[in-house]
């Protein structure tokens, strides 16, 4: 007779970016007693500087032949939302190699259908955590908005919103004058929209994960401060090193974003992760007729309202895990550009600016479940723009995952073992 399934007594959840503090708090209501680490303050990392979105009707993966397409226009555009340092290329080509083999017919097939099967319960997990937390006021359901410049633009997209209503996401299309009266602020030569009915955005994307990191210290969690080094699997549990001395716990989960990869390669794991670098700009403004998030096709960027200002969130910038070049911000300063030339007059004085590195893997999904031969370590990481979107419903999986032995989702298109 098979052994029922013995939960953990004690986890270590290593990340305290949003997806490891959901994570951490998700195992923590389950029972466990749970330890999260960071070498950083909780939040502080690519969690800080997201678009704020939570963008439940994302089912396309960016590995697909219409983004391949148009990569050589976009590097070619000095204002575009992609650019890569080719210092780096030699660094990121295998990954490279990966996404071209991920953007077959196929491959996109398949990565949609998985994509569908988290985004279907990423908003009803994160309407769980906002009552059971009491944490609404952190966040508005006003929906979300797509704009288009251009004719060229919006027929780029048609496919995209055929396969959204396909799999019964709700959008609805705007011309000239809806998109306007919808954000009165918006430039005339705005030609089209799409309204997302369901969007969400929160209003500080740090308060909303140091709030729940609160919640998770009051309720009995413990956080260390500290670089993890090295986690050695055992008989006995997963041993952590870090310059505190050796910890060993029943089980580990890895959600250490871009730097994963460092910690499962010295248990002979290769990840294919890449630093998808985003910046921000944060600019102070007058009165808003709109709140809720804009996202611009063809300048591939948003604009949210936030309690700290209008953030411009958005470009990708491509650079090794592994090495970390200054930023370029430059990319920040197009930002500045597109605000004023899309809204005019509404921006005043820039009050902040950052950079991030995305965790992005070849197939732009995640790294979710068990890893195969380290008994104890869990994977997840690897959200890419997701991270904000996908955190509560990734927390649920793990936390059943972790204690019931059980996933609510398949999780095969998400292993680490995909890429061999």
């Amino acid at each position: 007779m098979k052994p029922a399934h013995q939960p953990p007594l004690t986890v270590a959840v290593i990340g305290a970016g949003i997806v490891g503090v959901q994570t951490a708090r998700a195992i923590q209501r389950s029972g466990p007693q749970v330890t999260l680490f960071d070498a950083e303050d909780p939040g502080m990392g690519t969690s800080f500087g997201n678009a704020g979105y939570i963008s439940t009707q994302q089912i396309f993966p960016l590995a697909h032949g219409r983004v391949l397409r148009a990569l050589p226009r976009m590097l070619l555009d000095s204002k575009g939302p992609l650019t890569i340092r080719w210092g780096e290329t030699p660094f990121l080509m295998s990954w490279f190699l990966r996404y071209l083999r991920a953007t077959s017919t196929g491959s996109v097939r398949r990565s949609i259908e998985a994509l569908v099967a988290l985004q279907r319960r990423s908003g009803a997990a994160w309407n769980t955590v906002l009552e059971a937390e009491g944490l609404s006021d952190l966040m508005r359901s006003n929906g979300a908005l797509k704009i288009f410049e251009t004719d060229r633009g919006f027929q780029e997209v048609q496919e995209e919103l055929a396969t959204q209503r396909e799999y019964g996401i709700d959008w609805q299309l705007l011309d000239g004058p809806g998109v306007h009266a919808l954000v009165p602020e918006l430039s005339p030569f705005v030609r089209r929209g799409v309204f997302y009915p369901d969007g969400m955005h929160t209003v500080s994307p740090y308060a909303m994960t140091r709030a729940l990191f609160d919640r998770f210290v009051h309720a009995g969690g413990v956080f260390r401060q500290e670089r993890v080094g090295a986690l050695r699997p055992t008989a006995q549990g997963v041993v952590l090193e870090s310059p505190a001395g050796s910890d060993r716990f029943d089980a580990v989960v890895i959600c250490a974003g871009y730097l994963s990869g460092q910690l499962l390669r010295p248990l002979g794991l290769r990840v294919p992760l890449v630093a998808e670098r985003g910046y921000h700009l944060e600019m102070s403004h007058g009165a808003l007729g709109f709140d809720l998030p804009v996202g611009s096709h063809e300048r591939g960027f948003f604009i949210t309202p936030m309690s700290s200002g209008l953030r411009l969130a958005g470009t990708t910038e491509f650079t090794s895990a592994d090495r970390d070049p200054p930023p370029n911000w430059r990319r920040a300063e197009i930002l500045k550009e597109h605000i004023r030339e899309l809204m005019p007059g509404v921006t005043g004085t820039e009050t902040g600016r950052w950079m991030g590195r995305r965790p992005t893997m070849p197939d732009f999904l995640p790294v979710l479940g068990s890893i195969p031969g380290t008994p104890g370590v869990y994977a997840a990481f690897g959200h890419q723009h997701l991270g904000l979107t996908l955190s509560a419903v990734t927390a649920e999986i793990m936390a059943e995952l972790i204690t019931q032995g059980r996933s609510p989702v398949d999780l095969a298109p998400f292993e680490l073992a995909r890429f061999g």
